[in-house]
């Protein structure tokens, strides 16, 4: 079923958590603080990692950029509402996912299961690579690069722009983009559009206005610089 690694200093919801995974069949490692999560992320196999922001030790922030050196393993961030700041922070370290405290379990293993699941955008396009300009989108090797630079999208953001690229200078609705890059369980989470899309066109710099949002349709990659 998948090995998921809880990363959270508040032994009652980590066992709540626990006791929910395993119930469903899931293998789970424990970490009460950042240098056990560390330690156990380097020992077991991971597919999975649940993790708090507010830890011992390192932050949850820096605990997502150090996973994020070394793995694309998807992160799914458990945070308070008053922690915005340090959530926006993690998803820029590249975290794939957040739910907010408190959350409903159910809540919180369909998004479980949609990430071990999903699998990213397949290259779908003739060529192996988009060019636009300096921008070029590889769609075999899963990068993108501005001229040489390496724009180190983290796999939601690049899985975004490659859906996008597939249906280049067309509109994708926003449920067609929500179920090919998260799974058909976010459909109508539009929010989440909002927030990775402000990210990536962020990324591509001058580029990010070949984004278009479409009110109350979804989003168009041009193929052309508009601007």
């Amino acid at each position: 079923m998948g090995n998921i690694l809880i990363v959270e200093d508040d032994p009652s919801i980590r066992k709540l958590v626990r006791v929910n995974l395993v119930k469903r069949g899931y293998t789970v490692s424990e970490a009460g603080d950042s240098h056990q999560a560390i330690a156990l992320f380097q020992e077991v196999p991971v597919d999975l990692v649940l993790l708090d922001l507010l830890l011992p030790g390192l932050s949850g922030v820096d605990i997502c950029s150090w996973i994020r050196a070394r793995s694309d393993v998807p992160i799914i961030i458990l945070s308070a509402r008053a922690e915005e700041d340090l959530k926006v922070a993690a998803l820029d370290a590249g975290a794939d996912d957040y739910v907010t405290k408190p959350f409903g379990q159910e809540e919180l293993l369909a998004r479980v299961r949609a990430f071990l699941r999903r699998s990213y955008v397949s290259a779908k396009a003739n060529d192996s690579r988009i060019q636009i300009g300096e921008l070029s989108i590889d769609l075999e090797a899963r990068r993108v690069f501005m001229g040489e630079n390496d724009l180190h999208l983290t796999r939601t953001e690049y899985a975004i722009l490659a859906e996008l690229a597939h249906h280049m200078d067309a509109i994708v609705a926003h449920d067609e983009l929500l179920t090919q890059v998260w799974g058909p369980e976010y459909r109508g989470s539009n929010h989440y559009l909002h927030t990775y899309l402000g990210r990536l066109r962020k990324k591509l710099g001058e580029y990010g206005d070949l984004l278009e949002t479409v009110p109350g349709m979804g989003y168009n990659l041009h193929s052309k610089k508009i601007f």
